[in-house]
């Protein structure tokens, strides 16, 4: 027969943890600082990111980001999404396009599609893909997959900030097209935030 004092304790035990949940929330602090950048168009070509957090230890972001093509160009150049996030491709352009990627964390091929037409892509790997089109050449972006959400683009001063990350010792990296990641290990206080500066 079930042992009715130890089921108890089990419940209490687990009203106790969550209560104790509630009253402390999650310890985060924010990362701040500045990348070396050359222009504005190199500060949108630019990420910085938090390599790994713990599972659990953020909420996945539910909004559909948009990968735009207008001007024969895609718009951002370059769109950091976390793993498991759906892109949206639409065509805002009044020629047509043939978007996709031989890129080893997501090959796909969405045809040649007109103005207007809407294109979702699932990006469920962990890594850079390079996007382009087939009927034009020059256009290019990057679509880099992240494990968490914590990641900014400097603005035209090479400063960023990055909110909420989780408290502890991480990875802070940079990603730049065509150029070797830059990387630093960040200690980010339960509050308050911490300055990291790259060279």
């Amino acid at each position: 027969m079930p042992n009715e004092s130890s089921g108890c304790t089990r419940t209490w035990a687990v009203t106790v943890l969550l209560l104790l949940t509630a009253a402390f929330p999650a310890r985060a602090g924010t990362v701040t600082g500045a990348v070396k950048v050359a222009s504005a168009t190199e500060a949108e070509r630019t990420l910085v990111y938090v390599e790994n957090v713990p599972p659990g230890s953020f909420s996945a972001p539910t909004a559909v980001p948009h990968l735009s093509q207008k001007g024969s160009t895609f718009r951002p150049a370059l769109l950091a999404v976390v793993k498991g996030t759906q892109v949206d491709m639409m065509n805002d352009d009044w020629v047509a396009h043939n978007v996709f990627s031989k890129s080893e964390a997501k090959p796909f091929d969405l045809g040649l599609y007109a103005q207007d037409t809407q294109k979702l892509v699932t990006f469920d790997k962990v890594g850079v893909v390079q996007v382009f089109c087939s009927i034009h050449p020059r256009m290019n972006a990057v679509v880099v997959v992240l494990q968490n959400p914590f990641f900014a683009k400097p603005d035209r001063d090479g400063r960023f900030s990055i909110a909420g990350v989780p408290a502890g010792t991480h990875q802070l990296k940079v990603f730049r097209q065509g150029a070797p990641p830059q990387v630093k290990t960040v200690t980010v206080p339960a509050t308050g935030s911490v300055d990291v500066q790259f060279p």
